[in-house]
């Protein structure tokens, strides 16, 4: 049986993540230091197998089982996930999804602080995939973010990032594939992205005329109504974002259901968790964001 590692920035500062696939966690009892093994029971082996486990300054992290899916039934979240700064007066799981609330301006992947981050307790497998959000967002401030994508940390995540973000002539809408890794410690990481507004070329055009501009703010109101998918996909070393959303007849235009894509961007070895988020931009200041969950799914592609 081969063993795979990945070294993988920790969630504290100068932590190194030592992270193994299922056969680290089927081979952990065999390497566990002799006296740590006498005094383990059978039982107790195999639930550290089964789970995350510290050995000195190692994480042993299980890989996610593919298809992994979760539509948010119960009155609370499945043992499959973590929160990171949970604060449960922000969300609640509501028998068929989450209701997810952020306010200040400040929520962001990139700001530790940040609250109600939801993490699912295992790494990727090495393998292409599709991370696929299904949720409705309330677009009250004009101002809104929603996340999907792969963190380890605040230095270290690559997301798919939906904004909506006012000025000039009124909102618009952005699609935007962020890859941010800190390359050496004490240095500012890096941060590559590709965005699209989705409202001047994509999916319509001349948003600031006035045809097209009744249009994006129905398509931006509608994302409150008729839920939409926001994905992160990797192929090989690429991972691009897609949204698929309802779009209203315009012009010459049906409407439907559209697809819209990034650019990619690269990260050549496997690293952190699945995760999404609801987030604000700092303008939205005082007001109140709130989102709507639906499910959660990640596919292999071959």
């Amino acid at each position: 049986m081969r063993l795979e590692s990945y070294s993988v920035p920790g969630v504290h500062r100068g932590l190194k993540r030592q992270v193994f696939g299922l056969a680290a966690a089927t081979l952990l009892a065999g390497t566990l230091a002799a006296p740590a093994q006498e005094t383990l029971s059978e039982e107790e082996k195999a639930r550290l197998a089964a789970s995350d486990v510290v050995i000195g300054e190692e994480v042993v992290l299980p890989e996610v089982r593919l298809p992994f899916s979760d539509t948010f039934d119960g009155r609370q979240l499945a043992e499959d996930w973590t929160v990171v700064n949970e604060n449960q007066d922000k969300y609640v799981p509501d028998g068929g999804a989450i209701f997810a609330l952020q306010a200040g301006g400040k929520a962001h992947p990139a700001t530790v602080e940040t609250d109600n981050i939801f993490l699912v307790n295992g790494i990727m497998p090495d393998t292409d995939f599709d991370m696929t959000a299904s949720l409705t967002l309330d677009a009250k401030t004009g101002y809104e973010d929603v996340w999907v994508g792969l963190r380890a940390d605040a230095e270290n995540y690559l997301a798919a990032n939906l904004n909506v973000y006012t000025k000039g002539c009124g909102a618009s809408l952005y699609l935007r594939v962020e890859n941010r890794r800190s390359l050496a410690e004490g240095d500012k990481p890096v941060v590559t992205s590709f965005t699209d507004n989705l409202l001047d070329g994509p999916i319509i055009d001349g948003i600031c005329s006035k045809g097209p501009r009744a249009v994006g703010d129905e398509i931006i109101a509608n994302l409150g109504e008729a839920a939409f998918k926001l994905t992160l996909s990797r192929r090989g070393f690429r991972y691009f974002a897609t949204i698929a959303v309802e779009v209203p007849p315009h012009g010459d235009s049906p409407g439907g259901l559209q697809r819209v894509s990034t650019y990619s961007v690269s990260r050549v070895t496997p690293f952190g968790q699945p995760f999404f988020m609801l987030g604000q931009s700092r303008k939205a200041r005082s007001g109140e964001t709130s989102a709507l969950f639906e499910d959660f799914t990640i596919v292999a592609v071959e």
